[in-house]
């Protein structure tokens, strides 16, 4: 009964990774090869039980509402509340600029306002992750806490990977008692996740008492204020996380889902499975010249060249005498004979002719933008 009680907010457009995010969200972005990054957040939420989420965007959504639709692959369209995507206010933000989350937010205050649930979980649309959300609401509820929020430990990462995240102070009771957002020397390596738990009710009020100071980020202007006078808790995650803020982190992500512990602890979790829409596509062809080495091939491609260590999206097309190394290559692009790629990162319906050669470097791949022929 708590998770029918319990409803999710997930806030998109956050997040800018030029030329990948050119035409559409980070929650958007193709995963893993057949995923999503949102299908992570939200296949979370569904498994919990929660069945009304509100999708709120910010600006090139239109990839993001094709793949998410009416909700089906979550058993979100229903009838009365399921999966909702709310296009930002653009009337009621005519006379200002969306700066921050608080901005978007604002945006949907009737969508909260109609919403019957007593609690609410904001995330943000940049971490991927395997979540018990059943688990984060009872601990908020009997901690009896103001705001809850997940954190993930990163001992031993160096001082430039922590400063990527608004970092935690936890005391003993696990209760938040100061935050530091992107320091440049961080004192502690609780890292947030951008989830809280919260009554829907305050932050209805925390919104509105933002807007009226004219603040615009959630954690810098709201919650790092409340600190004394609210009971915020810490929910730690010990699995397998991040954030996806930079090219070089979409590219690190993707690759660890080369490995078996990877994708058995995030993609075939038979409590918390991840899904995603359907296209119905034929099964990956290989000619009789193909060798394809530790690479996720997803359905639709036809494969005559050599892929090794590599990522592709339905229906990509690599010739034969082509050789794909270390690379990410999203939907429908089509790879010529001869070619040479290694360490890139193609958007959807890249066309590379004859003969070419592109090399990036694991520290900085190169990526090609949407529709690029070469």
């Amino acid at each position: 009964m708590i998770m029918k009680d319990t409803m999710g907010i997930i806030l998109t457009g956050t997040e800018k990774i030029p030329p990948i995010t050119d035409h559409r969200s980070v929650a958007a972005l193709p995963f893993a090869g057949r995923y999503r990054i949102i299908d992570f957040v939200l296949s979370n939420m569904a498994s919990a039980g929660i069945t009304n989420i509100g999708v709120a965007t910010k600006n090139t959504y239109s990839s993001l509402m094709d793949h998410i639709k009416s909700g089906k692959p979550w058993d979100l369209d229903r009838k009365y509340q399921g999966l909702s995507v709310l296009p930002p206010n653009l009337w009621e933000n005519s006379h200002r600029s969306l700066r921050g989350n608080i901005d978007i937010l604002a945006g949907i205050r009737g969508f909260l306002k109609k919403s019957h649930q007593t609690y609410v979980i904001l995330s943000l649309d940049t971490h991927i992750y395997n979540l018990d959300f059943k688990a984060l609401v009872k601990a908020h509820i009997a901690n009896q806490a103001d705001i809850t929020v997940v954190y993930h430990n990163m001992k031993g990462a160096p001082e430039s990977e922590l400063s990527r995240f608004n970092l935690l102070d936890i005391d003993d009771q696990n209760q938040v008692i100061d935050i530091e957002s992107h320091p440049y020397y961080p004192k502690t390596t609780n890292a947030a996740m951008d989830i809280y738990v919260m009554e829907k009710a305050l932050l209805e009020s925390i919104i509105d008492e933002c807007l009226a100071r004219g603040d615009h980020d959630f954690v810098t202007d709201a919650l790092s204020k409340k600190l004394s006078g609210m009971r915020i808790f810490g929910h730690e995650y010990t699995g397998y996380t991040d954030r996806i803020d930079s090219l070089k982190s979409y590219y690190i992500n993707n690759m660890a889902f080369l490995q078996d512990e990877v994708r058995k602890e995030m993609l075939n979790n038979s409590r918390r499975p991840i899904y995603t829409k359907n296209k119905d596509l034929p099964p990956a062809r290989y000619g009789d010249s193909a060798v394809v080495e530790n690479s996720l091939i997803s359905d639709g491609c036809i494969i005559e060249g050599t892929v090794q260590n590599c990522i592709l999206s339905r229906g990509v097309k690599i010739a034969k005498g082509a050789v794909v190394k270390n690379s990410i290559i999203m939907q429908d692009s089509v790879i010529d004979s001869d070619v040479s790629l290694d360490y890139v990162v193609f958007d959807k319906e890249v066309h590379i002719t004859k003969g070419r050669c592109l090399l990036g470097q694991d520290s900085y791949p190169l990526a090609i933008a949407k529709h690029t022929v070469i």
